[in-house]
């Protein structure tokens, strides 16, 4: 039986407990934002419940109900980053972690303007903020754990489809023989192990977040562990996050975000795939032992062979896909990050090197709130669902607080 016709069988009990007729549960309040948060829209929330749970609901209704919770995990953040920047937020764990880790990244969605009548209106894409905070565990050795490279980085379909999937779809891609390009001796690297996760998730800007962040470290007594890393892209908003919150952490650029860097620039000296693929064999291996110089001084070095041109490099005037720009950006990107590639040295130390589960992390946040037909309104009806399924995802009761 539905919890609405359990309502209208027992009107006396409701009257007696007080309960509005949009009032519901605990426990069937706790199913329906449950629902709301790990279903692709609240419409599928409604078919869900009604025929899995037998409970009664409206999507608008599930809606509201998400809304409000969210609302509250919002209100229950960034009460924690005021105490934070207070002095005042206590640390909630008993042991502190041995490796902690905090990864961060952009998403996007699209949103509307609200208040405008039905349809769509004022569509936009706005960036999302994810972050991602780990306790992992890693041996720390005396010497470089892999020094050579690794077999999955030697594996062109994997990085082409690496590569093409930062770049957008990845589908129908050719394959070529695995065999003709890995040596049967190549050495596997095994990173981190993940023990435990929260997240975060928002459209506020990068300044808002950055505090949300610092709280979230905190109570999780992340300053306080003997071995600390932030790992992202190399995009400066994550650098300026990273300056200000968290000095103390290793800054780690994602190895796998450098390569596809190396890629693009191996093909457009290249000329295709099937020539530039040994170079970015070889500066690959060049940056995952250290050498990112190396690697650096090639690419000007080719700059300087090309024939002169009233269009300098990185001129605005070249497209995309010119090689001398392409090139140029790749020197750029490694130039700027240089510092945070000292791969061996971060192996060396049980340190992670890739962003890739915060990667993973971003899909799982996209499979909640992006999809082809899914606007969101702008700027505050994402940011609710976002917190929801962001505490989801997390390894501890944030989402249960808010709905006892």
């Amino acid at each position: 039986m539905s919890a609405r016709n359990v309502g209208s069988l027992f009107f006396p009990q409701r009257k007696v407990l007080q309960l509005g007729r949009e009032t519901f549960s605990p426990g069937v309040h706790r199913k329906v934002v449950h629902a709301a948060t790990e279903t692709k829209s609240f419409q599928s929330a409604e078919k869900m419940l009604d025929v899995i749970g037998e409970i009664t609901i409206s999507g608008r209704h599930i809606g509201r109900l998400a809304q409000e919770a969210g609302q509250r995990l919002i209100t229950q953040q960034r009460q924690r980053a005021v105490q934070h920047q207070a002095r005042q937020l206590p640390v909630e764990v008993k042991n502190r972690p041995d490796l902690a880790v905090v990864e961060m990244d952009g998403g996007r969605i699209r949103t509307r303007q609200p208040g405008q009548g039905s349809g769509t209106h004022l569509p936009a894409w706005k960036e999302t903020k994810n972050a991602l905070f780990m306790r992992m565990s890693s041996d720390v050795g005396e010497q470089d754990s892999c020094p050579d490279l690794p077999r999955f980085l030697q594996n062109r379909n994997k990085i082409r489809k690496l590569v093409l999937e930062m770049s957008g779809p990845a589908d129908g891609i050719e394959k070529f023989p695995e065999e003709d390009f890995i040596a049967e001796s190549s050495p596997r690297y095994v990173g981190p192990l993940r023990l435990m996760r929260t997240c975060l998730s928002s459209l506020d800007d990068v300044h808002t977040f950055g505090d949300l962040m610092a709280a979230e470290a905190h109570r999780k007594g992340f300053y306080q562990s003997p071995r600390q890393a932030f790992v992202a892209d190399g995009m400066q908003c994550n650098w300026t996050t990273w300056k200000k919150h968290f000095p103390t952490f290793t800054p780690i650029v994602d190895f796998l975000h450098v390569v596809s860097y190396l890629y693009h620039a191996a093909v457009a000296v290249g000329g295709d795939e099937d020539f530039g693929w040994g170079m970015c064999l070889e500066w690959t291996e060049a940056l995952w032992q250290g050498r990112a110089a190396d690697v650096i001084a090639a690419l000007k070095a080719w700059q300087q062979d090309q024939s002169p041109s009233e269009v300098e490099p990185g001129d605005d005037v070249l497209c995309d896909d010119d090689p001398c720009r392409v090139v140029q950006k790749t020197v750029t990107y490694l130039t700027n990050n240089l510092s945070r590639m000292n791969y061996p040295e971060y192996r060396q130390a049980g340190l992670p090197l890739t962003s890739s589960l915060m990667e993973s992390l971003v899909k799982e946040m996209n499979w909640r709130v992006k999809g082809t037909e899914k606007f969101w309104n702008n700027p505050t009806g994402a940011t609710p669902i976002l917190a929801l399924k962001a505490a989801s995802l997390s390894d501890d009761n944030r989402l249960e607080s808010v709905l006892t």
